[in-house]
């Protein structure tokens, strides 16, 4: 299966902007999603509990090792980086490390950095550090292009060695024909137990009804939804961001959910869900009143979704179309 990773990149910060750039791109590149402490202040004690946070819901850990120790916690004595290290190894993240070679630290410190590529204030911590990174799986860096040969290479090897989580789209998770049975199993005894009770239920108002003739290549049309996130370590709240997807992965994503019938309530909060699970470098996130209200009558319109008026609630219920071609993402013949 198709899966996407979140790699949680560790370094200097000041005098590894360059390297972190390109360590970026190829996570990018690769299909992947970084995740690194751009967004933290080390000197910052509460902060390292944060950035374990991170490494925890982080698939894969990357060391950058240049010149420098980094900023140090007065109270272990030792470098974040160093933490950061270690506890991913102790918590037996996948990882690897990528170190500058002597040659390359040497060049940067010949450049604009000068003296502060390289350490000058606890190289003895630094050295040992820099030891205790050699004896485990890295490789060496002579130039930013070995850092974009090696993360694709190293997330590669790591997935084949080890049961990551990720993510993967909905139209590749198993078939859903034995979860929709049971559903109607269940739907049919909530409609016994509902003629038994003698409680009769009031008559829905369709909303919508699609008279048109069924394109299905409508739904590989773009949408740009408009999302509300909050990014707390940057201080960031309500900041506005854009997801652009197709109507198909949309309905792929919240299909499943639409055989219960549920208000449209549900519909939002189980799509908010699903979007923090795929984008959890945010700390919360929700679309726009107006990108949902958009899209409902979007998918109204595409003849996929029905929606029904009922106790002054609006009710999400797929057509004979939406039910076909949710059979066919999740139960291909």
């Amino acid at each position: 299966m198709d899966k996407k990773y979140q790699v949680f990149i560790s370094s200097t910060f000041t005098d590894m902007k360059a390297e972190r750039q390109a360590a970026v791109e190829a996570i990018l590149n690769a299909g992947h999603i970084p995740a690194g402490m751009e967004l933290f202040s080390a000197s910052d004690k509460k902060q390292i509990e944060v950035i374990k946070g991170w490494i925890d819901r982080s698939d894969i850990f990357m060391l950058i090792l240049g010149g420098r120790y980094g900023s140090v916690d007065p109270e272990s004595g030792k470098s974040y980086i160093q933490q950061e290290y270690e506890y991913a190894v102790a918590r037996g993240k996948p990882f690897f490390a990528l170190y500058l070679t002597e040659a390359a630290i040497a060049k940067k410190a010949a450049g604009e950095l000068g003296l502060k590529a390289t350490e000058r204030d606890d190289t003895k911590a630094y050295i040992a550090f820099r030891d205790q990174v050699k004896n485990r799986l890295c490789a060496e860096v002579e130039d930013v292009k070995d850092i974009k040969i090696n993360v694709p290479n190293s997330i590669r090897d790591l997935a084949a060695a080890n049961k990551l989580e990720g993510w993967m789209r909905a139209s590749n998770v198993e078939s859903l024909a034995p979860l929709m049975d049971q559903l109607a199993s269940l739907r049919a005894e909530n409609a016994r137990l509902a003629d038994e009770l003698n409680k009769p239920k009031a008559e829905a108002t369709m909303l919508s009804r699609f008279t048109g003739d069924f394109s299905e290549k409508s739904l590989d049309a773009e949408v740009k939804l408009h999302l509300e996130v909050d990014i707390l370590a940057q201080g960031m709240i309500g900041a506005r961001h854009q997801w652009v997807t197709t109507y198909r992965e949309i309905l792929t994503m919240i299909g499943p959910s639409l055989l219960s019938e549920p208000f449209e309530a549900s519909v939002h909060a189980y799509l908010g869900k699903l979007l923090r699970e795929r984008m959890p470098h945010f700390d919360s996130i929700k679309m726009l009143e107006s990108s949902f209200q958009e899209l409902k009558m979007k998918l109204a319109g595409f003849g996929v979704v029905n929606l029904t008026s009922d106790d002054r609630k609006i009710r999400w219920t797929l057509t004979e179309n939406g039910k076909s071609l949710l059979v066919k993402v999740h139960a291909p013949l």
